[in-house]
C-alpha cells in the first residue's frame, strides 16, 4: 500500500518503535516516532500532516488516557489505535472514543498492520478509491460510552 499515510508511533519502548518502524515503512508508510508524551505533542503540533497515531498507554510521563483526551481535543479528526498490554484500560471512555483498541502481544504485528489499514479504509475512503482491492477488511467503529 503505497499512498503516502503518515503515521506516528508512540511507545515507550525503543525496541516497539523500532521494530514497527521497519514492518510499517516496508508496507509503504511513512513512520515517525515519539517516545514519551511530549515527543507525541512535539510532532502533532508541527506542520506535518499526520494520518494516523498507534499508542501505547505505557507512556512513562503520564497516565495514558489523559494525553488521549488532549490528543482528540488538539486533533479530533486523526484516528488513534490505542495498541498497548494494558488492557484494564479498554472500557475508559477515552480509549472508547479512539478508533480502535489492540491489545499488544509479541506475535500480533500482522493484526495491527490489518488494523490500521481497516482504519485508513474508514477514514480516508477517497484516497484507496484507485486501488485496487484484493480483500475485504471490515471496521466498526466503537460503541458510544453510556
Amino acid at each position: 500500500m503505497d499512498l503516502n499515510f503518515t503515521i506516528i508511533i508512540a511507545d515507550k519502548n525503543r525496541h516497539v518503535r523500532e521494530f514497527l518502524k521497519r514492518e510499517f515503512e516496508s508496507a509503504g508508510f511513512i513512520i515517525l516516532l515519539a517516545k514519551d508524551e511530549a515527543e507525541l505533542m512535539s510532532l502533532m503540533e508541527t506542520q506535518i500532516e499526520t494520518d494516523l497515531i498507534i499508542y501505547d498507554l505505557e507512556a512513562p510521563t503520564s497516565e495514558g488516557t489523559e494525553i488521549l483526551e488532549q490528543l482528540m481535543d488538539f486533533k479530533p479528526f486523526t484516528p488513534i489505535i490505542v495498541h498497548t498490554l494494558l488492557t484494564e484500560y479498554s472500557g475508559h471512555q477515552d480509549v472508547q472514543r479512539a478508533a480502535a483498541f489492540l491489545e499488544k502481544t509479541g506475535a500480533n504485528v500482522d493484526d495491527l498492520k490489518r488494523l490500521v489499514e481497516a482504519v485508513l479504509r474508514h477514514f480516508y475512503p477517497a484516497r484507496f478509491q484507485d486501488q485496487a482491492i484484493d480483500h475485504l477488511v471490515t471496521w466498526k467503529p466503537p460503541a458510544p460510552v453510556r
